[in-house]
């Protein structure tokens, strides 16, 4: 293993911008500079602490307890050891002293007799299979890795829902044709799907009242609601029935498996709209075997403005500054689903069909382990 170079902390404290952005911990130096803008708490408050130790700050509940999945994604930034002080408070001291005396992945063999880990720390057996068996090699094209994989389900879903982070978005085919088509910029939402919701209204009001468009519009909100709630639960979550094959283990990871792998990647963060058209075609023709075309665009015309209002929500929640009590508290409440517990939480705009089907997450709860 490569010696990393000492890094004084005078040499620390000068990287504290958004251009070059340090910080220490627990002895080590970590370059975050391309990771704090997707920083699911905001870049500001990675910023604050540039240049800084923020051992103790990453562990405070109070201020947000980090996930084992955060304390992964900070080990990919490593850039050297802090140089010692003797000006250490003892606290400091102690926090170290533990990680001092403890048996460190890169004192330790993983292609020693499996007899042998026994005796390690299972926190650190933990870390170490991770560290030998990541799920997908994020530097090449992922789709045809999980066709000719030959991890098992529990594996799979074991790993995807440790969260990774890459500066760039990930590679799902390859072609340069076809990767453009698997990303979308955030905008094209509402610049596709707006003018969907102004014809159809349109199409209402040639039969209906403003009153009852108004009505229909909100039936739409309501109905899109419940869609939201049980597409994310039944089929993005499905793993109970989930066939343990490559080829189903495929199509949940381009469904939904990539975003909760990769969570902070922009371009995959909303849904294209091709996919989007399909999706909805069998419940637009199943309301209209018994509803006239004017009752079904005006119905219609709130679902797909559901949609539009979902899918930003959703990127807004991952990636823009929030200044709203409500929203800060659906980013916790997401951020959570993705951090701490995928089995619950599965309300992206609301949590009121979690209320009613009681998924529920407590997000001011430990951490789940990955």
């Amino acid at each position: 293993m490569t010696k990393l170079r000492v890094i004084s902390r005078r040499e620390l404290a000068k990287h504290a911008s958004e251009d070059s952005l340090w910080v220490a911990y627990k002895g080590k130096v970590y370059d975050v500079t391309e990771f704090a803008p997707d920083h699911p708490g905001e870049p500001e408050f990675v910023l604050q602490w540039g240049g800084k130790d923020v051992t103790k700050i990453m562990a405070d509940a109070h201020s947000h307890e980090h996930s084992d999945a955060a304390y992964d994604i900070l080990a990919d930034w490593v850039i050297g050891e802090l140089e010692p002080s003797a000006d250490d408070d003892d606290d400091d001291d102690d926090d170290n002293a533990d990680a001092d005396r403890a048996i460190k992945p890169e004192d330790v063999d993983l292609n020693q007799d499996p007899g042998n880990l026994a005796a390690l720390d299972a926190q650190l057996v933990d870390d170490l299979a991770r560290q030998k068996k990541d799920l997908l090699d994020l530097s090449k094209p992922l789709v045809w890795q999980m066709l000719t994989s030959n991890f098992s389900k529990d594996f799979y879903l074991t790993q995807v829902h440790i969260p990774h982070h890459l500066p760039e978005p990930a590679y799902l085919f390859g072609n340069p044709i076809l990767e453009t088509l698997t990303r979308t910029p955030w905008y094209v939402v509402p610049i596709v799907w707006v003018p969907v919701v102004v014809f159809l209204a349109f199409e209402a009001s040639k039969v209906y009242s403003p009153d009852m468009i108004a009505s229909l519009f909100v039936a739409g909100l309501v109905m899109w609601s419940f869609f939201e709630y049980t597409f994310h639960r039944f089929l993005f979550h499905i793993e109970l029935l989930l066939p343990d094959h490559p080829f189903a283990l495929t199509f949940h990871f381009l469904c939904h498996g990539i975003h909760h792998h990769l969570p902070m990647d922009r371009m995959r963060l909303v849904l294209p709209p091709i996919f989007f058209g399909l999706i909805v075609q069998p419940p637009w023709f199943a309301f209209r075997a018994f509803l006239d075309f004017p009752t079904c665009a005006g119905l219609f015309s709130g679902g797909v403005a559901g949609y539009v209002i979902y899918d930003l929500t959703h990127y807004y929640l991952h990636h823009a500054r929030v200044y709203t009590a409500y929203l800060r508290d659906l980013k916790k409440y997401h951020l959570a689903h993705h951090y701490k517990e995928y089995n619950a939480g599965y309300g992206i705009t609301s949590k009121a069909w979690d209320y009613v089907f009681g998924t529920v997450l407590d997000y001011s709860s430990k951490p789940k382990k990955a």
